[in-house]
Parts: structure tokens; C-alpha cells; sequence
């Protein structure tokens, strides 16, 4: 008989305000897949370029990665988080002005800023707002947010291009991350790794280390958060994984346009509507497993999103090859369970092997490293494209279902890294809790 669990002191108003943050900016990230082919049309541009617009964000946050772990270690991570939201509605609201390529890039690549700076901070009180044992369902329902964002972000974003333009669809979502803003600034400020002190020995609890500042001190931070073994696994696996699914989410409707014949705004409501409904079942039974299974082998969780993300990535293949719509939208939501399944377990284990004092770091290399190879994905997903002729409404574009097909197989190789670092986690926890 399955309880409902006790959220703590803090209770659950937190976590839902952060889940409100991470689903804001994916909505604003995921509104140019579901216009893109009309952006295309209106200024212009290949299916690399394209790419570009998907990766610039994330290559312009590789300027402000460290210093945003460095920030979100030494700082009020809630102030920084409503700075942060504050500013997203001005910058998202300029997508809508733009008259060429180039604006519309740096426009994008000024957003990818933002992104890089909250998530370390996000993920850190997370880990200090909720025990190990509650945290794989609390990082599930934060993780789940920026998913159901990229579904309803499709959505929004192909409906209003439709009726009203692609401008309109970028203006409308500006407004809601700055009103956000004060609700971030008002949470109460965790003090940092207090549950993971709470599970240990009172007297034998260190005392408390004061952080040094200083670019000696990000520095030595870094090369603390590379040494863990446990941690390397997660943050290459991770990319590696995730970076292939985002570049393949993003092209996504634009496959089905091309492929499937539906138009562009069917195209953007499938993929949002897969996407939706596998997040919330993969997130769902991925956070409960996680929690469930972390006492069953130090290991466990990682097992199970190498196992659930391999599973995933095998079901997509077909969905490439030419074959009914019916099976490929079945299969494609499927997939979309098994892959999203992992997402909570990944999370949960980087707060167990980081002490609390260097996970603004950790989680900034990781999730950069993962934003890296999204952006990555959808430039080389493009270039792909392009070198191979497709016949679509009597002009030639590139071919997405072969691109698609040779960029899947790396889905597999990160689930394989994953799992192979699961030796790793006994120690690095036990590294862990003594640092704290």
C-alpha cells in the first residue's frame, strides 16, 4: 500500500515553483521547431543554419557555464533565479522584431545565457530542499516540467504560427517568466546539504567550510567535480544520450512534414502530444523507480536509465524507416516513456556522489555538457540532412529520416556509459557524505 510521502519543512510550493521556471524556458525554446519551416520561408536560410539557430544558445552558454556553478555554490540561488526569470520576457519578446537571420541568431544566442545560469541553481536547492529518499521524485517533477514545456511549446508554437504568424507565436510566450520572477525571489534559501547532514552522525558532521572566491577557487572546484568517477560517467553518458534525443526533438516536426505529409501545424501538435504524454507516464514510474531501487545497490538507479534509455532508443529506429503513420506515432510514444523513464534516476544520483558544497558546479558541467551536444545535435542532424536529396512538394530538401537513422545509434553508446559507471557510486557516495 503505497502512502503519499511527507515533502518535509519545505513542503512541495518549491519544487512546483521551480518546475514552473524549467517549464517557461522550455516553452520559449521549443516555440521556433513548431514555426521553423516558416521562419525558414520568411527569412530565408538552409537547413544548417537551421541547426545553428538550435545550437547557438547553448554554445553561447559555454561562456558563462563555470560562473554559473560558481554563483549558484557561493550565493542565494533563489535570488538568482528570479534575476534571471526577470529578464527572459524582453529578450524572448525580440525573436518577434527581427527582419534577418542574423538578428533572429544572436536573438537566440543571448536566451542560451539565461538557461546556462538558473539550472545549476535549480537542481542544487532541490537537492537541499528534499532527503535522498524523496529526491528521485522531486528531480522527476522538476526534470518532467521542461518536457511538458517542449510539448506545449510545439503546440503553442505551430498553432499560433498558423493562425496568426510566427512573430505573434514568439511574443506571446514573453510575458510569463518575468511575473514569475517574484514568486522565485520570495522561497526560503535552503542551507546547504542540511539533509544530507541530517542522515549522518551528529558529532561526527564536519564543521562548516567557508568558500574561498576568487577564479582559484572556481578552478579548484572544477577539477574536484572531474574527480569524481561516478560523476564522469553521468556527465558523458548524459550528453551523449540526451544531446542525440534533443537534436532529433528538434527536427522532429519537420520529419513528419516531410515524410509523414502532415502539415506544419499536425506536425508540431504530434510530436508536442507525444512528447506530453510520454514525459508525464516516463516521469511518473521513472521517479518511483529511482526512489524505490537506490536501496536495492548503490548502483541501482543508473541501471535503471542505461536499461530504460537503451529500451527507448531501440523503439525509435523504425519509426524512420517508411512505414505507416499509425505505427510510427505509437512507437515514437512509446520510446518517449522508456527514454524520459531514466531523466529523475540521473539526477538523483549526481546529488548523492557531489557533496553539497560543489553540486552548483556539477550540476552546471553536466547539464552543459548535455546542452552541448542538444545543440550539437540539431547542426549535425541538418548537415546530415543536406547530403542527401529529398523530393518534398517538387523541391529538393535534405533527407531527415536518413540523418535521423545515422545519428540514433548514440543514444545507445551513452546508455552503455552509464551503466558502466554504476561500479563507481559506492565510493563516491561515501567521498560525498564525509566532505559534507
Amino acid at each position: 500500500m503505497n502512502s503519499a510521502p511527507d515533502w518535509g519543512k519545505y513542503g512541495r510550493r518549491p519544487l512546483r515553483i521551480l518546475a514552473l521556471v524549467a517549464l517557461i524556458d522550455a516553452i520559449d525554446r521549443q516555440i521556433l521547431p513548431g514555426v521553423l519551416d516558416k521562419v525558414q520561408n520568411d527569412l530565408g536560410f538552409s537547413d544548417f543554419q537551421a541547426g545553428l539557430l538550435g545550437g547557438a544558445p547553448v554554445l553561447a552558454g559555454f561562456l558563462v557555464v563555470l560562473p554559473a556553478g560558481y554563483l549558484a555554490d557561493r550565493y542565494l540561488r533563489t535570488r538568482i533565479i528570479a534575476i534571471v526569470m526577470a529578464s527572459w520576457g524582453v529578450i524572448s519578446a525580440l525573436n518577434a522584431v527581427v527582419r534577418n537571420y542574423g538578428q533572429f541568431l544572436a536573438v537566440r544566442t543571448v536566451l542560451g545565457i539565461g538557461e546556462t545560469v538558473d539550472n545549476p541553481s535549480s537542481a542544487s536547492l532541490i537537492a537541499d530542499y528534499y532527503p535522498p529518499d524523496l529526491r528521485g521524485r522531486a528531480y522527476a517533477f522538476q526534470r518532467v516540467a521542461p518536457i511538458v514545456g517542449t510539448s506545449l511549446g510545439l503546440a503553442l508554437g505551430g498553432l499560433v504560427g498558423e493562425v496568426l504568424g510566427w512573430r505573434w507565436a514568439f511574443l506571446i510566450v514573453g510575458l510569463p517568466g518575468s511575473l514569475l520572477a517574484l514568486k522565485v525571489w520570495r522561497l526560503p534559501e535552503p542551507e546547504r546539504g542540511e539533509h544530507d547532514l541530517a542522515n549522518a552522525d551528529a558529532e561526527a558532521a564536519p564543521a562548516v567550510v567557508v568558500k574561498q572566491h576568487g577564479v582559484r577557487a572556481l578552478f579548484h572546484d572544477v577539477r574536484l567535480t572531474f574527480g569524481i568517477r561516478t560523476l564522469r560517467s553521468l556527465m558523458i553518458g548524459t550528453a551523449i544520450a540526451q544531446g542525440a534525443l534533443s537534436g532529433i526533438g528538434f527536427w522532429a516536426p519537420s520529419f513528419l512534414k516531410r515524410h509523414a505529409g502532415l502539415s506544419g501545424g499536425a506536425a508540431a501538435g504530434v510530436v508536442g502530444g507525444l512528447i506530453l504524454v510520454g514525459a508525464i507516464a516516463g516521469t511518473i514510474v521513472g521517479g518511483r523507480l529511482s526512489d524505490r531501487v537506490r536501496d536495492q545497490g548503490a548502483g541501482a538507479p543508473m541501471v535503471v536509465a542505461a536499461v530504460t534509455q537503451a529500451i527507448g532508443a531501440i523503439l525509435l529506429m523504425p519509426v524512420f524507416a517508411d512505414i505507416p503513420l499509425a505505427a510510427r506515432i505509437a512507437l515514437s510514444g512509446i520510446a518517449v516513456v522508456f527514454i524520459v523513464a531514466g531523466f529523475p534516476a540521473l539526477a538523483a544520483m549526481v546529488a548523492e556522489v557531489v557533496p553539497a558544497g560543489i553540486r552548483g558546479i556539477a550540476f552546471s558541467v553536466t547539464g552543459f555538457l548535455s546542452a552541448l551536444e542538444g545543440a550539437l545535435s540539431p547542426l549535425l542532424i541538418g548537415a546530415i540532412s543536406d547530403q542527401f536529396d529529398y523530393q518534398f512538394e517538387g523541391k529538393t530538401v535534405g533527407n531527415l529520416a536518413y540523418a535521423f537513422a545515422i545519428v540514433m545509434p548514440l543514444v545507445l553508446v551513452g546508455a552503455f556509459v552509464v551503466w558502466r559507471g554504476r561500479h563507481f557510486v559506492e565510493a563516491d557516495k561515501a567521498a560525498a557524505i564525509a566532505a559534507n
